[in-house]
């Protein structure tokens, strides 16, 4: 039967293949192919359909949901973070804090694949304040970079974040209450992102994921990692041992004493008033007090001197022009100077993109000096009284300033007029600090007190006084608990925001503290008094000593001492790597 069943077939498969060519149809081939070649065994059809179901979910697209509705996109966003900061429980809350950063991450490469650069950079800057760790803000600045998906391609860091998948443990009262949201409130777009590029696991041990496991994503790009893990196919020895090794080297920097390096200013017979350093170390800045501000290229920087346009018409009351008047834009030791102001400069600030100086005086103003051509871009006015201090917020949006008006203003570098004023010190504004998360001010004045306030309104937040010694310098710890201050008490107070209260005080100087700053890794903090030394602190040490007992009779570990024999130090401030650097004069 099979075999006149087989003729049969082949007789059928002939005479219409025959027909075919008769009509000059040209793939009569498909005619050959016999019903073996569409029959599968029931092994294989649930392979088939296991494998499809696997491959996609029901309710979603294959295309991408936010090509139609870019602000449907921020609409989303919003609506989970709002949904997550109306939470009671703080551990379930940090822990949804996680998974907010890989989707906003994402959402703005999404955005910027649909070809809308604009709505992606204002979702950018709308939105990157919410994020304010250093492993989150070093990755967001190299993110923020990227305007195509030409750009990804060319940034190994972005392009393996892009492709890989984003690790996120969740307790299961937090995994619980992210499915209610998406079942609910969720939108197509927030789905998308979570299923394509995160993975979500349950932390079944109900410990609470630690928060410093991004600890290597952005020191060592040499590893394509993502939030601190990586991939690997099996678990070797080889990498148990890197493991290892990494673990030691993380110990032994957190132990190992710290180096200061010192930039020295000679001869400064017109008394330097402040002085920073650009980033990259590249270049150094400082003012003085007959109102100057001078520029110098550090290692191997070479200074591009500004062009003098000579005019066209040559006119009778022009002066002869003499060396001074053609050499005006240098000094002799090869520094670039720039003038504008009209009395002593107290303070100063580098910001990146554009590259721009920001410098304040005591003749009330601060200036914006283009760094391009050396001139000064624009004048902001709104003090009465000379200013004394002023800090830059996080990926440079605001700009505060103090002033001996008792006034702390809040400034943007596209308004020349303050866009908020802080009021509330009896004396002088003399030390102001911003939060790393952008949305707190602090404040310290000569009337002894130290205020915290919420940027947006306005509004005092917490007040600080337990000495009757005027507080000079302020520093934030990196990750926004505690607040360090100092000032003529000769100590270093930390107080702990949460609870309003000082936690400890660090004593070991003789004079009075001018200059703090808190290393990014949250273990030291360096002090520097009026006689030139520097004490470096083991923070932590006495942060869990504070916590544990108020009395602190507890032996703590000697804080470094560095004699740096400068006259005055104009600049005290930790560095990405956690690298020391002090200016002074010599």
């Amino acid at each position: 039967m099979k075999m006149k069943r087989s003729n049969k077939l082949d007789v059928i498969n002939s005479t219409v293949e025959s027909y075919l060519k008769r009509r000059r149809y040209q793939d009569p081939e498909v005619l050959k192919k016999t019903d073996k070649d569409n029959c599968c065994s029931s092994e294989e059809m649930i392979l088939n359909v296991t494998a499809e179901c696997s491959a996609s979910r029901d309710n979603s697209f294959v295309f991408s949901a936010i090509n139609n509705d870019v602000l449907a996109a921020e609409q989303a966003y919003q609506k989970l973070k709002q949904c997550i900061l109306g939470l009671n429980k703080t551990r379930i809350k940090h822990e949804l804090q996680n998974i907010l950063y890989p989707i906003f991450c994402h959402l703005y490469l999404e955005i910027l694949n649909t070809g809308n650069r604009q709505a992606a950079v204002q979702f950018m800057k709308t939105n990157q304040t919410d994020f304010w760790s250093d492993k989150e803000r070093d990755f967001l600045e190299e993110l923020s970079s990227v305007f195509s998906t030409q750009d990804i391609e060319l940034r190994p860091f972005v392009n393996a974040f892009r492709t890989k998948k984003y690790k996120v443990e969740l307790s299961d009262t937090a995994h619980n209450l992210l499915q209610k949201f998406l079942i609910k409130e969720g939108h197509i777009i927030i789905m998308q992102v979570i299923n394509k590029h995160i993975t979500v696991k349950k932390n079944l041990s109900g410990i609470q994921p630690k928060m410093d496991e991004t600890e290597e994503v952005c020191e060592k790009k040499s590893q394509i990692t993502i939030n601190g893990h990586v991939d690997q196919s099996c678990n070797t020895d080889v990498d148990n041992y890197t493991r290892e090794l990494q673990e030691a080297i993380r110990l032994m920097q957190n132990s190992a004493h710290q180096s200061l390096r010192i930039f020295g200013i000679s001869n400064a017979v017109d008394h330097a008033s402040c002085g920073i350093l650009s980033p990259n170390m590249s270049k150094l800045f400082a003012g003085f007090d007959t109102a100057e501000i001078r520029l110098w290229g550090i290692g191997d920087t070479v200074l591009t001197r500004p062009t003098l346009v000579k005019p066209s018409i040559t006119l009778a009351c022009d002066p002869e022009p003499t060396l001074m008047e053609i050499d005006e834009h240098e000094d002799e030791t090869g520094a670039i100077i720039m003038r504008g102001h009209s009395d002593v400069i107290h303070d100063m600030r580098y910001i990146q993109e554009p590259e721009v100086l920001l410098t304040v005086s005591s003749d009330k103003d601060m200036r914006a000096w283009r760094l391009s051509d050396y001139t000064c871009a624009a004048t902001y006015r709104g003090h009465n009284y000379p200013v004394w201090c002023m800090d830059t917020s996080a990926f440079d949006m605001y700009i505060a300033t103090g002033s001996h008006d008792r006034t702390a203003k809040l400034w943007t570098l596209d308004r020349t007029f303050p866009l908020r004023i802080y009021a509330g010190h009896e004396m002088d504004v003399n030390c102001i600090r911003f939060h790393a998360n952008s949305k707190y001010l602090a404040t310290a004045s000569s009337d002894s007190s130290i205020k915290l306030w919420q940027i947006d309104n306005g509004n005092l937040l917490r007040s600080f006084s337990s000495t009757k010694s005027m507080v000079f310098s302020l520093a934030f710890s990196p990750d926004g608990h505690y607040l360090a201050s100092a000032g003529d008490s000769k100590s270093i107070m930390i107080w702990d925001l949460n609870k309003n209260t000082m936690l400890t005080e660090l004593k070991g100087h003789e004079n009075s503290i001018m200059k703090l700053d808190w290393s990014s890794d949250g273990e030291f903090i360096a002090s520097s008094s009026v006689d030139g030394n520097v004490l470096i602190w083991p923070t932590q040490e006495y942060i869990k000593l504070g916590i544990s007992d108020s009395t602190n009779n507890a032996p703590m570990s000697n804080p470094q001492n560095f004699v740096t024999r400068c006259k005055s130090i104009l600049s005290l401030r930790y560095f990405k790597n956690n690298s020391l650097v002090c200016i002074g004069t010599t």
